[in-house]
C-alpha cells in the first residue's frame, strides 16, 4: 500500500487497509494510515470524505442503534459542510465580478418577467440548488430544488407553490392578517407559524413544525393540523392519503440543510428523494433492490458523495446513463 497513489474518493474506497482504518478494525492498519496522513496532509480532506462514507449511512440488514446512526451522520454531514465552506471561500474572489456581472443581467430578467406577468414576482429552484427567501411581507421561504413559488404584489401572503418549501410566517400582531399557500390538491390557512409543503402531480404534502394551521382541500372538506401533524391529500383520488400525528421534524425539514434523513426507508424511497433533488430518472436492474432498507442520511448538495455512500451502505453499483441513474446488484 505504500507505493500505490491515492488521488481520489475511490483510491481509498478500494483500499482493503484504509477500509480498516476507517472502522479501527486491524491495529497495524490503524496505525499505518495515522502515519501516512501525517506526512500527506493534502490528502487529509479527501481521506476523511472516503471515511465518512464507509462509517457514514448505515444498510439495516439489522438494526442498528439511533446513537451510532445519529453520530456517524453528525460527522458526514460536518466534513460535507466545511468542504464546501473551504471551497466557496476559496473561489470568491475570483468569481466575485462574474456574479455582479450575472446578478445585474438577472435583475434585468426577473424585473421583465415581472412586468409581463402582470406584477407576479417568481422565484425558481434549479435542480440540486436551495433558495432563501425573504417575502414581501417578512415571511422566510426555504425553497427545495427544482421548485417555484410566486405571488401578486397586490397579495404578497397569497403564495402559490409547485415543488417543496418550508415557511416561517411572518405573525402581523395589529391586524391578525392570514397566510395563504396554494396547491393544486389544497390551500393551506395560517396566521404565523413554521410548516413544509410539498406539492408534486399526485399529491401534496403538510407537515406543521410550530403553531396551527387549518387546511381547505379541494373536495370541499377542512382540517386542522397540530405540531407533528402530516397530511396527505391528492385531487385527484378525492382523498386523504396520509394522516399522521407525532412526526419526527427531522424526516420532513431535513432537506433545508443540504442533508435528506431517512428511518428505515426502502430503496426506492431513497432513490425517488435524489430524483427530486437532481433530476435524474432511476431506474432498477433488479427490482429486489426497491425494498432494501436504509437509515440515515445523504447529502443534498453533491450527488458523488450520495451516490457512493448509497453504493457503499447497500452493496450496489450506481451508473450514469445520461439522464438515468442505472442502480444494479454489485
Amino acid at each position: 500500500m505504500i507505493n500505490k497513489l491515492y488521488n481520489n474518493i475511490d483510491d481509498f474506497l478500494k483500499d482493503t487497509s484504509f477500509k480498516n482504518w476507517a472502522l479501527n478494525s486491524k491495529l497495524s492498519d490503524v496505525s499505518f494510515w495515522q502515519y501516512w496522513l501525517i506526512n500527506n496532509p493534502d490528502k487529509k480532506e479527501i481521506a476523511e470524505e472516503a471515511k465518512a462514507i464507509i462509517i457514514g449511512i448505515q444498510f439495516k440488514e439489522n438494526l442498528i442503534s439511533k446513537e451510532k446512526v445519529n453520530f456517524a451522520w453528525n460527522d458526514f454531514e460536518a466534513k460535507i459542510l466545511e468542504r464546501e465552506q473551504k471551497i466557496k471561500k476559496n473561489t470568491f474572489n475570483k468569481n466575485r465580478w462574474l456574479a455582479i456581472a450575472v446578478s445585474v443581467i438577472l435583475f434585468i430578467s426577473i424585473g421583465i418577467y415581472t412586468f409581463v406577468q402582470n406584477n407576479i414576482t417568481s422565484y425558481t429552484s434549479g435542480f440540486g440548488e436551495i433558495l432563501h427567501i425573504k417575502l414581501q411581507d417578512g415571511s422566510l421561504v426555504t425553497l427545495n430544488s427544482n421548485s417555484t413559488i410566486s405571488y401578486s404584489k397586490e397579495t404578497p401572503r397569497e403564495v402559490t407553490l409547485n415543488g417543496e418549501a418550508y415557511f416561517e410566517v411572518a405573525k402581523k400582531e395589529t391586524t391578525n392578517a392570514k397566510f395563504w399557500v396554494f396547491t393544486n390538491d389544497l390551500k393551506v390557512e395560517v396566521y404565523g407559524t413554521k410548516f413544509n409543503v410539498k406539492s408534486n402531480t399526485d399529491k401534496t404534502q403538510v407537515f406543521l413544525e410550530e403553531g396551527n394551521i387549518w387546511l381547505a382541500l379541494k373536495n370541499g372538506t377542512a382540517k386542522k393540523m397540530i405540531p407533528g401533524d402530516l397530511v396527505s391529500f391528492s385531487v385527484n383520488e378525492d382523498k386523504i392519503l396520509e394522516n399522521r400525528s407525532k412526526v419526527l421534524a427531522t424526516e420532513n425539514t431535513s432537506w433545508k440543510t443540504g442533508i435528506l434523513t431517512f428511518n428505515n426507508a426502502t430503496l426506492s424511497k431513497v432513490f425517488k428523494k435524489v430524483s427530486e433533488a437532481y433530476g435524474y430518472e432511476v431506474v432498477f436492474k433488479n427490482t429486489d433492490l426497491k425494498n432494501i432498507l436504509i437509515s440515515g442520511a445523504i447529502p443534498t448538495s453533491n450527488l458523488e458523495i450520495c451516490l457512493k455512500a448509497i453504493e457503499k451502505s447497500v452493496n450496489v453499483i450506481i451508473t450514469k446513463e445520461n439522464t438515468k441513474l442505472v442502480v444494479s446488484k454489485k
